[in-house]
């Protein structure tokens, strides 16, 4: 027993990640100080190193050594063929051609131990000092002769990593915490909530992953939500699958709705729509329910059936019609209803020419060409149309879309021709809405106009429309007198 255990013992030490304590919480880590360049040369030849040498050449007293990566000098040893030269200078560079980093000039810096003949410079264990280089020069005077020159130092992981591949050009680190690179510089696509930091014996900084419902494997970290959200969190999901969306992929994709049954993190949480290419106005759905947005008359979760008091016709435009009424006309004559005392004096309209002016134009609520499709009753004093809105002239305070939706019609208005509207027929509907059951409806009624579009008119409006952007719209006093649409 007492074997076993200590075998276990020297299998987990083995196993030990140093950069993890033994909570498996990161920490700083840094891999092993090795020997990473020298020269020698004999005394009476330092000018003139063995040719197979690539670190540099000792030519006109000066040596340059190429490290082959970026490395965390630890200490540089020279030595030299007679004591004390005159003049010394030691710089290092990240990489070839500059810029260089003076690191010492003799007799300057402290750091420089040994005789006259032998000089090692160590680095200093703070931070903000340390050295970090790919080049070093040696520059001397005089007549001294440089015998030899060793380097060591450790791979530049940026306390990330406790062992690297020091013989690979550049070096590789072997990068813990969730980062990636050479020296660990970079977060791993999956690790981006966070901003990548260097580690610090005071705080390890280690990569943090997105949080993205297991839909995704790349993510961007965007400085200005990690700013929003107090440092909590910036990440970004990258190409959610599996039919989500939104940052975390937290949401569904339009044509697909959240089922309830599954957890946002299965693959399955995302179900299609479905909605029936006839019955349903398109191709989206409720997130929530799953209901698709019927046509006139249809319903059903998929819009795949008509409903109560309409039949199937074989219009695709219209595939559930009114039973009895196959069609319904609200076109009424003038005059029809004059004899009606409740009718007099009741429409806003006559049966002269209307001419569109500026002011006319500004004192819309809007002004739209719309198509109407069906009619049906919806109360006693309101009927519903299905219109398809084609162009938005003027947008009243409650947006109008273009498409197909509802519009409603006071049945008093009707009965006294106050507005005169057929299925199947384009209209020019300008309104002034005093009043109504909801604001967020589409109204016709007498304080409105509802012409038969002609495509003359067109141009007109669009010129009324840059108008009033431009600002026509504020201090309108009179009418302009230039021709517009006419009924």
């Amino acid at each position: 027993m007492p074997v076993t255990f200590a075998l276990l013992l020297l299998l987990g030490q083995a196993t030990a990640d140093p950069c993890y304590d033994p909570q498996g919480r990161p920490q700083f880590c840094l891999p092993p100080v090795t020997q990473l360049a020298a020269v020698a040369a004999s005394c009476p030849q330092a000018c003139a190193l063995s040719p197979g040498n690539h670190l540099g050449e000792t030519c006109n007293g000066s040596l340059t050594l190429a490290l082959g990566g970026s490395f965390l000098l630890t200490s540089v040893s020279l030595r030299f063929c007679t004591p004390g030269p005159p003049a010394l200078i030691l710089s290092a560079a990240w990489a070839s051609g500059g810029p260089w980093r003076l690191l010492w000039h003799r007799p300057a810096w402290p750091g420089a131990l040994g005789g006259p003949e032998r000089v090692t410079f160590h680095s200093t264990p703070d931070p903000k000092a340390t050295v970090v280089a790919s080049h070093l020069r040696v520059e001397f005077g005089g007549q001294a002769g440089l015998a030899a020159a060793g380097l060591r130092g450790r791979c530049q992981c940026h306390g990330h990593a406790a062992r690297c591949a020091a013989r690979a050009r550049p070096p590789r680190c072997h990068c813990r915490h969730h980062t990636t690179g050479p020296g660990c510089e970079s977060c791993r696509p999956s690790h981006r909530d966070w901003p990548w930091r260097p580690a610090t014996p005071q705080h390890p900084h280690p990569c943090l992953p997105c949080s993205c419902n297991q839909h995704a494997r790349r993510c961007r970290f965007n400085s200005e939500l990690f700013r929003l959200s107090g440092g909590r969190s910036g990440g970004v999901c990258e190409r959610c699958r599996h039919h989500t969306a939104g940052r975390h992929c937290h949401y569904c994709q339009p044509g697909f709705w959240r089922d309830p049954s599954q957890p946002m993190s299965s693959r399955r949480a995302c179900r299609a729509c479905q909605c029936h290419p006839i019955g349903a106005t398109g191709g989206t759905c409720n997130q929530t329910s799953g209901q698709c947005t019927c046509k006139l008359g249809v319903t059903g979760l998929t819009c795949n059936r008509c409903g109560p008091g309409y039949q199937q016709s074989r219009s695709p435009r219209m595939p559930c019609q009114r039973i009895p009424e196959a069609t319904t006309t609200l076109a009424t004559t003038p005059g029809a209803y004059s004899s009606d005392p409740q009718c007099q004096n009741y429409c806003n309209m006559s049966d002269t020419r209307v001419y569109m002016s500026l002011r006319r134009y500004c004192q819309q609520d809007y002004v739209l060409r719309a198509q109407v499709l069906a009619s049906e009753a919806a109360g006693p004093a309101w009927r519903r149309l299905a219109v398809r809105v084609q162009a938005v002239y003027k947008q009243r305070a409650q947006f109008v879309r273009r498409g197909d939706q509802d519009a409603w019609v006071p049945r008093a208005d009707l009965a006294c021709g106050c507005l005169r509207l057929q299925p199947g027929t384009d209209y020019l509907l300008l309104g002034s809405v005093v009043g109504g059951p909801d604001p967020t409806r589409l109204i016709l009624d007498r304080h409105g106009l509802a012409l038969p579009w002609r495509p003359r008119w067109a141009r007109p409006l669009r010129r009324l429309q840059q108008e009033e952007r431009a600002g026509g719209c504020r201090g309108v006093r009179a009418p302009t007198s230039s021709p517009r649409p006419e009924h």
